[in-house]
């Protein structure tokens, strides 16, 4: 499965579409971390082949629709906590939001909000975390590609042109 992760896109839903561009072919979904979910809305309706799937960030109180702060999907059996990271003080470091994970048995945290790329595994009792954000469409172009195959999450960071 091909997953592109975006988050913090600001108003700037044309650097989203030209990510999709490059991949829409090769694409099974498009997570977004929140902080432009009017961006989303747009987009979906450019791209209804797409699947789409959002979580609200500190910016998009005001914004209608339905998603959540956080929500939990599984990616070819692969528990991952999608959420936009600012109720667990990532700005400040990764504990807070590790351990959210460990609660919910999750096996990788998708997070935005810093808008700085981040890709780590760390270990928490006895299980490793995979946290993943993939920086800041909107301000510095970058976006996440990840890959799933056998329970086995391959992410990269990828700015558009």
């Amino acid at each position: 499965m091909k997953i592109l992760v975006f988050s913090d896109s600001h108003g700037k839903g044309k650097n989203i579409s030209s990510a999709i561009e490059l991949h829409k072919k090769s694409c099974d979904l498009v997570v977004f971390l929140g902080d432009g979910l009017s961006d989303i809305d747009y987009l979906k309706s450019l791209y209804p082949e797409l699947t789409f799937f959002a979580v609200k960030g500190n910016c998009d109180f005001f914004t209608g629709g339905t998603s959540n702060l956080e929500s939990v999907l599984d990616l070819d059996g692969i528990k991952v906590l999608i959420t936009h990271g600012h109720r667990y003080g990532v700005k400040s470091g990764v504990g807070t939001i590790l351990k959210r994970a460990h609660e919910l048995d999750a096996d990788a945290v998708f997070f935005g909000h810093t808008h700085t790329p981040y890709d780590d595994i760390l270990d928490i009792g006895e299980k490793r975390i995979h946290l993943f954000n993939p920086g800041s469409i909107g301000y510095g172009g970058t976006y996440g590609v990840v890959n799933t195959s056998g329970r086995v999450l391959v992410t990269s960071h990828t700015k558009i042109q």
